[in-house]
């Protein structure tokens, strides 16, 4: 014989979990978007090394040694929107996607010490190649 459960307590119970759950996942966005925000704020200033602290370490070292530059010269030449304001972010597991006004997207992970950049200036392009990215891991 199959326990009845009362609808009253799964209701409660899916209740319960959502609100947990978009609690954590909001501030993560909101988070992730923040560095997202800051990033483009250091390009958009000149300021080459704040926007480099906001990149994952592969990322800046896959730019230095394509520019074979510093990273906080290397950055500032890549053609990324400078400046922006988040319209869209979301968040899975460990990864985010954040949309910028200036129609781009960026790809943040999350490390030990919270979110970093690993792509940005990415362009939405065919199905097969869902982005093209400026710059990326």
């Amino acid at each position: 014989m199959r326990p009845v459960v009362e609808p009253r307590i799964v209701a409660l119970a899916c209740v319960l979990v959502l609100a947990v759950a978009g609690c954590g996942t909001g501030a993560r966005s909101d988070d992730a978007a923040a560095v997202s925000e800051r990033f483009h704020a250091a390009l958009e200033s000149g300021d080459g090394q704040a926007a480099c602290d906001e990149l994952s370490e592969e990322t800046a070292s896959k730019l230095e040694q394509e520019e074979k530059k510093p990273c906080e010269k290397a950055i500032l030449e890549v053609e990324i929107p400078k400046g922006g304001t988040v319209t869209v972010n979301g968040v899975e597991m460990r990864s985010a996607y954040i949309g910028v006004a200036q129609g781009s997207t960026d790809f943040l992970d999350e490390g030990p010490e919270g979110w970093e950049v690993s792509a940005a200036g990415c362009r939405a392009t065919t199905p097969d190649h869902p982005y093209e990215c400026e710059l990326e891991d």
